[in-house]
């Protein structure tokens, strides 16, 4: 009698653990989609603890701490899941890897792990980041293949198309990229990114500043907070001949977010424009 009691228990005892870990893993995605890593981060704690920790958790806790910028801890997470998952979460788990290498400047190594999460319900965002990559290096051959084969998968993926229309502008296809730039701002016109993005990838690469001035005021009104933003309206406020307040916009930008590369960046081809090379 007691071991048929035993036998009726377990199953159920395991069941319930299973169902309880599910809906922690639903709230958690919902917390992902609405860009809350701190509450993924609180639910991933309550799983991975006790007696039974749920080692799935680790991959949603490294995806949560690479929002916030905690790369190295979202490393040892998805590289420690890994042992423990299987099929689209351990192809996750080597996006949140490659993810977390990049933040950590190692680009080059990010790229193998983008690669394992190829196949699969991440395989238009590995191949993103992937192309986001070639772009940055110049590359944009190779990243428009990569770039392309994400829309395919995913066609209203906004970071694509916006990364896309960048390489459009770089290769003079200023038609294409500007098709890009506009419909991210279509699928997506409150992302403050979309309008800086158009403003720098599109207007002033082809020096039309008033315009990329305008697309920059519209992202800072959008996030006050834009330090890209901010930092590209300085630069090209200095084109319209008013350097004062497109320095005066920089040094905002430089506050916003201290560790901004691109303000110096500005600030010594402004210096380069005025002469002054030593400075620059």
């Amino acid at each position: 009698m007691l071991r048929t009691i035993l036998c009726v228990v377990l199953p159920l005892a395991f069941g319930t653990a299973i169902a309880q870990g599910d809906a922690r893993w639903q709230k958690a995605e919902k917390a992902l989609a609405r860009n809350k890593a701190y509450p993924v981060i609180r639910i991933s704690q309550q799983a991975l603890g006790g007696k039974a920790p749920d080692q799935r958790f680790l991959v949603l806790r490294a995806t949560a701490r690479n929002m916030i910028g905690e790369h190295g801890p979202a490393l040892q997470d998805a590289m420690a899941a890994r042992a423990h998952v299987h099929g689209d979460t351990l192809q996750r788990a080597a996006l949140e890897a490659g993810i977390a290498l990049v933040g950590l400047g190692h680009g080059d190594s990010s790229r193998y792990w983008f690669t394992q999460a190829y196949d699969g319900l991440h395989g238009a965002e590995a191949r993103r980041r992937v192309g986001r990559l070639e772009k940055m290096a110049g590359r944009c051959t190779e990243a428009l293949i990569l770039f392309n084969e994400a829309l395919r998968r995913t066609p209203d993926d906004m970071i694509a198309l916006r990364e896309r229309g960048g390489c459009h502008a770089m290769n003079g296809d200023t038609a294409a990229a500007r098709a890009d730039l506009d419909r991210a701002i279509d699928l997506a016109p409150r992302d403050p990114a979309n309008w800086n993005s158009r403003g720098a990838e599109l207007y002033a690469r082809t020096g039309q500043w008033a315009e990329a001035v305008a697309d920059y005021d519209r992202a800072i009104k959008l996030d006050p907070n834009y330090s890209f933003a901010f930092n590209n309206k300085g630069l090209a406020l200095h084109h319209l001949g008013e350097t004062e307040k497109g320095l005066k916009a920089i040094s905002i930008a430089g506050k916003k977010r201290p560790g901004n590369p691109f303000v110096p960046r500005n600030l010594g081809l402004i210096a380069l424009d005025l002469g002054d090379t030593i400075r620059a």
